[in-house]
């Protein structure tokens, strides 16, 4: 059959259909509206959706594809898309030449987990709800900064949560909180997300849950800090605490330590029987200075008991120059340069060095033997110089010249240090006047060999220090008089002997000599016997410095020129062994070259 429509027909129609569609499209003012017969006049076009229930849908594109739109500058400003990589609504901005995110001030970060640098910090017990000390610590790699969120589960309880924004790219560390309260005891795999995607880890990312805690005292006085430590040498296996408790109710243990100068340490585990035990404490981190390090221990232990105590980690001080200047470094010893006993003890590593039993934690001395005779300008070189030495030695028989003494005086105070073991009246005279810049100090020869001199009993890491307790014992001249000085300033130093000699029956003595002293500002301590430092034999008047075996300071024993009724046993080389420790320390601390 064939329909013809008339002219007028098509007429009527077009009329039908516009009204037939006038309630879903409609224009006023310009504005264009659907689903509404008064469309906002501010607006090109105003959209209502009929039932409510509706959106509208702009072109879904991913970051790949909106970055393959080929910009017209002039005419897209504005041109909007829905990233669906973004997961936000994206425009271009011509004033910026760039998308811009409407989700926030910045859309959705891009990074990485690390999950070989990522792990759970603070301590898990069953029935114990986290607290703002349990989190993940978490490595990432940001190549695009925004937003982030990371999630770590568990299916024990508690779970960890973290968002905020990434405002650098690069690789940077960011804590995510734990919230819960573990429900078993177990060992958990941490199931990590980024911004809604799975990442995993192998191996996983786990957390061990212990059983509730134990009650236990810490002994911290009787810690033992095993392995050596060393200034950016990252600690090892080796580096722990051995700690002694005292466990009066079965359960789990977590004992932490605070950070400092870069390493910290921490324990944990359950135990299983009562009583006196140790537990060990394992060391990380690296070092990043030798200042002796006060670690705070802190325990889990519950029943209102102590839980923090203290212990110290001595980090091992770099290799020290030292200058001796002197005779007879190889035969007596007097300057500690040659392979004599006072040589041999300085440069055995069981007394300094870098071995877990070290008795001073240190590398140890480049030695310079200045001889007996150096020049002027070899001494200002030594200790004036670009690069002065940590230590200065002096032992029998050099005696300083005014010119000298200036050059050392100066050197002292720039922090220097110098043992000066030296019975030379005049160059100790000249010494003293410059150090202490007064020119009434007198010195003299007093006594003679064996002679006997007390020490004192005050808390002085010379008289006590590391190679044993001297206090109250004495020391023994070698094989002449003794060098004593008068008219020093007794504020100024720490006295250790006077010339009074109790080798003899009457030990007589004059009020204001001293025979040995240390300055109580600068580094400098003298002793008035050359020959201190002197081993040669079984004689009980000469060669007083004594070392065992394996060249550990000993003893002396019945030292003294009054008779057998009178010997004592003397302390030299122990007191000579604390006065280097003493010299390493204030070198590395308070020295000349100290930074």
């Amino acid at each position: 059959m064939n329909t013809k429509i008339t002219r007028c027909l098509a007429r009527t129609l077009l009329i039908v259909l516009f009204f037939a569609f006038e309630n879903f499209f409609s224009q006023y003012n310009g504005a264009v509206g659907i689903n509404t017969s008064s469309p906002n006049t501010n607006s090109v076009l105003d959209i209502v959706s009929g039932n409510s229930n509706k959106g509208i849908l702009i072109p879904r594109l991913t970051e790949t594809q909106r970055n393959a739109i080929v910009i017209n500058s002039a005419n897209d400003d504005g041109l909007t898309v829905y990233n669906t990589t973004e997961d936000c609504l994206n425009y271009w901005s011509l004033a910026d030449n760039e998308w811009k995110s409407v989700c926030g001030q910045i859309g959705k970060s891009v990074f990485t987990i690390d999950c070989s640098n990522t792990k759970a910090v603070g301590s898990y017990v069953k029935g114990k709800e986290l607290t703002t000390s349990n989190y993940l610590s978490v490595t990432v790699n940001v190549t695009k900064i925004g937003n982030y969120t990371i999630m770590g589960t568990t299916t024990n309880g508690y779970n960890f949560y973290g968002t905020g924004v990434f405002l650098n790219t690069g690789i940077q560390t960011i804590q995510i909180p734990g919230q819960g309260t573990p429900a078993a005891i177990q060992t958990d795999t941490i199931q990590l997300s980024a911004n809604g995607v799975d990442v995993t880890c192998t191996p996983p990312v786990t957390i061990t849950v212990l059983s509730p805690a134990a009650i236990y005292t810490m002994s911290c006085g009787k810690a033992i800090v095993n392995g050596v430590y060393k200034v950016g040498t990252p600690l090892t296996a080796s580096n722990t605490i051995t700690l002694p408790v005292n466990v009066t109710s079965l359960g789990s243990y977590t004992i932490t330590t605070n950070t400092v100068d870069g390493i910290s340490f921490s324990g944990s585990g359950t135990f299983t029987a009562t009583g006196n035990q140790n537990i060990t404490l394992q060391g990380t981190g690296t070092p990043t200075s030798t200042s002796v390090k006060t670690i705070t221990i802190t325990s889990d232990s519950q029943g209102g008991v102590s839980t923090t105590c203290t212990v110290s980690v001595v980090v091992v001080i770099p290799i020290k120059r030292l200058l001796a200047i002197g005779t007879s470094e190889n035969v007596y010893g007097y300057n500690f340069s040659g392979i004599a006993a006072s040589g041999r003890m300085i440069s055995t590593a069981s007394n300094f060095g870098t071995t877990a039993t070290s008795v001073v934690k240190a590398e140890g001395f480049t030695r310079i033997n200045g001889g007996n005779s150096p020049s002027i300008a070899q001494l200002q070189g030594w200790l004036s110089g670009s690069s002065p030495v940590d230590i200065m030695v002096i032992g029998y028989s050099w005696a300083p010249s005014d010119a000298e003494a200036d050059i050392i005086a100066d050197y002292l105070v720039k922090g220097g240090v110098v043992l000066a073991f030296s019975e030379s009246n005049a160059g100790m005279q000249r010494l003293f006047r410059y150090v202490f810049n007064d020119n009434t100090i007198t010195t003299g020869g007093v006594n003679a060999a064996g002679a006997l001199y007390r020490l004192p009993v005050i808390n002085d890491e010379i008289i006590n220090g590391p190679f044993g307790d001297a206090r109250g014992k004495t020391w023994g001249e070698d094989a002449s008089a003794t060098t004593y000085a008068s008219g020093i300033p007794s504020s100024e130093i720490d006295i250790y002997s006077t010339d009074s000699d109790l080798s003899q029956a009457s030990p007589g003595g004059t009020a204001g000599r001293v025979t040995a002293f240390k300055h109580k500002t600068l580094n400098f301590i003298w002793i008035g016997d050359g020959g201190f430092n002197s081993n040669c034999g079984a004689s009980d008047t000469i060669c007083p410095f004594e070392v065992n075996g394996s060249n550990l300071p000993v003893v002396k024993t019945s030292y003294g020129r009054g008779g057998d009724a009178l010997d004592q046993d003397v302390y030299n080389s122990i007191i000579s062994a604390n006065a280097f420790a003493w010299a390493i320390k204030q070198a590395e601390f308070n020295g000349i070259n100290t930074q």
